[in-house]
């Protein structure tokens, strides 16, 4: 079994295996849940600069609540209070949102991936910079070639085949799920959704996450498959010439019901790691050999999580407290009753709530300093007790 020797040569440089702080964490809103307003489920997040600033925004899809929204960083010092946010589109099942700037001029639009009765990619085309607090403004489009056709689930805007242009990867689940590249017919045509062409890419049971994977000189897109027979993490090379794709190749936890994961130097090599939430309560690390479409080696360091807190639902690895060590931040799905929904740890030490028992199903991650004060700060949002889009002020500074 392969032992993470950086994260021992660290821990030995201590002198002692540090456990992290037990300070809880203070829970701030971005944008709460507002159900009279029709903002109810928020689901997922991701990051963008969408009015340049240098500040991170954010866009979610409130799955219950048929609304689109962008929260505007309103900088360190108003950080605490709820942002600014702008309903840019109006769409029901929305699944995952994500920035892509889709025509080329230099705005960022929003794509939208939604499930249930709705089953369509959606652009959220954004106006001119001066205008982009106009929620007027923004229009809304179907991709006429995903309307109704299978359960979009997420989204990564990528220029596939090296044209200059942002074409989109779009995972879906349930019958016919698969992921498929939507190929951008260029910025000038790019508006005329009809001429964006669709290739299916792969089969799939249930995507849940998808990110573009570089290790050398050679790009994957990395992919954790939930559901069915084809579940597990995957590979699939992306090729610097025609046809642009190489076959998916299952890389580890076969058969098992893959969350949200992320990418990280775990050991002392220069090859990325990848570390996984496996429901129900597993954090795993994948550790990649020489050959990355070789299976990873599989080590259970954090593996089970306690009963105190929730199924496993989304990890991502950052600097936590002051030492070296890689630290693991977590959220949790089913936290009911007592149960905590967000928690951090390392290999070394003891899992650690940053979450009360407030919460019940939270979703993928983010670690930014948000306040401007040195550290990693944890946003997420929570989709069932009406938290809504918030973020965890790390206590360290």
């Amino acid at each position: 079994m392969k032992t993470p020797i950086l994260l021992l040569i660290a821990a030995i440089s201590l002198g002692t295996f540090a456990a992290p702080a037990k300070e809880s964490w203070k829970v701030h809103a971005i944008d709460p849940a507002d159900p009279a307003n029709h903002l109810a489920g928020a689901d997922g997040i991701r990051v963008g600069d969408v009015n340049h600033d240098g500040l991170p925004d954010l866009v979610t899809g409130w799955e219950e609540g048929k609304a689109i929204r962008i929260c505007l960083h309103p900088g360190k010092e108003k950080v605490r209070s709820p942002w600014k946010a702008i309903t840019v589109g109006k769409v029901q099942s929305a699944e995952d949102a994500v920035f892509a700037d889709l025509d080329g001029d230099g705005q960022l639009d929003v794509v939208t991936a939604t499930e249930g009765k709705k089953r369509t990619v959606f652009v959220h085309w954004s106006p001119a910079a001066e205008e982009l607090e106009d929620e007027s403004k923004w229009t809304t489009a179907a991709f006429p070639g995903t309307k109704e056709k299978q359960w979009w689930m997420y989204s990564v805007p990528y220029d596939l085949d090296h044209d200059g242009d942002t074409d989109l990867l779009v995972g879906s689940k349930n019958a016919g799920g698969s992921i498929t590249w939507l190929k951008n017919p260029g910025k000038d045509k790019a508006r005329q959704l009809d001429l964006w062409e669709y290739q299916k890419i792969c089969d799939a049971g249930w995507i849940m996450s998808m990110r573009i994977f570089a290790q050398g000189e050679k790009t994957f897109l990395l992919y954790s498959d939930r559901k069915g027979e084809r579940s597990g993490i995957y590979l699939l090379p992306l090729l610097n010439e025609s046809p642009w794709l190489g076959e998916p190749v299952l890389i580890g936890a076969a058969g098992e019901e893959v969350m949200f994961l992320d990418i990280a130097h775990l050991d002392d090599d220069k090859r990325t790691d990848i570390v996984a939430a496996i429901r129900p309560r597993s954090i795993r690390v994948f550790y990649q050999p020489e050959n990355p479409l070789q299976v990873w080696e599989d080590m259970a360091d954090l593996d089970p999580l306690p009963k105190q807190f929730g199924d496993a639902k989304a990890v991502r690895v950052g600097l936590l407290d002051e030492d070296p060590i890689p630290d693991f931040a977590i959220t949790c799905e089913r936290a009911n009753g007592r149960l905590k929904g967000v928690l951090w740890s390392n290999v070394f030490s003891e899992f650690t709530a940053v979450s009360n028992a407030t919460g019940i199903k939270y979703d993928r991650i983010e670690l930014i300093d948000l306040d401007g004060d040195g550290d990693l700060d944890l946003l997420t949002c929570e989709e069932r007790a009406g938290l809504g889009v918030i973020w965890f002020e790390n206590p360290l500074h």
